[in-house]
């Protein structure tokens, strides 16, 4: 892993964790929604890059686990039980790109479809991270796929750092993202 940098998220303005997004505003862009849960996690409006997934899923009461999964299963978001707060589990097979990434998408699902569910209607539910999530079929898995790469990569910290004149390897080392990923994150962004 890189170098850790600390930005400045002022721009992101004041933070709010009751303005996290949740199921009653589902319309709310991917970008929007990670540039309030960021500003959760943000110590005196500075935010430390590599994001710490970890402390986004703290932040959200989640727990994190990494276990064997099948061979074509990234990972799932589980409410095991009543008692239990949601669990974010990846393959621990996977490159560490890649369960950094399926953590960010399982976070995207808890804030876009369970944060607010009522407890009674949350056991058992599972979200999975597969090979069609990266197919762009489904809206909700396109919406994880943006959070979390809006999550790992923000908008505003990839336009500074890229006018700065870094070169794509250097902004994929210092975010702990694939070069793949920083390749799309840069051409989402419009910045090529």
């Amino acid at each position: 892993m890189g170098n850790q940098t600390t930005i400045n998220v002022d721009d992101f303005g004041a933070p709010s964790r009751a303005a996290i997004p949740t199921i009653e505003n589902r319309t709310i862009p991917a970008e929007s929604a990670t540039e309030t849960l960021l500003k959760t996690i943000a110590v005196d409006g500075r935010v430390t890059l590599p994001i710490d997934v970890e402390a986004v899923i703290k932040a959200l009461g989640l727990q994190m686990e990494s276990l064997p999964l099948t061979p074509t299963t990234d990972g799932l978001l589980v409410k095991p039980s009543p008692n239990e707060p949601f669990k974010a589990v990846v393959n621990n097979a996977s490159h560490e790109h890649r369960r950094r990434f399926t953590y960010a998408h399982e976070i995207g699902h808890f804030v876009h479809k369970y944060q607010d569910y009522p407890e009674d209607e949350k056991t058992g539910l599972v979200e999975r991270r597969d090979e069609l999530s990266s197919k762009g079929i489904d809206p909700e898995e396109i919406w994880a796929n943006r959070f979390a790469a809006a999550l790992l990569m923000p908008a505003s910290i990839v336009r500074h750092c890229w006018g700065e004149g870094r070169t794509r390897d250097e902004l994929a080392d210092m975010f702990n993202v694939s070069r793949r990923a920083m390749d799309l994150r840069i051409a989402t962004l419009g910045l090529e």
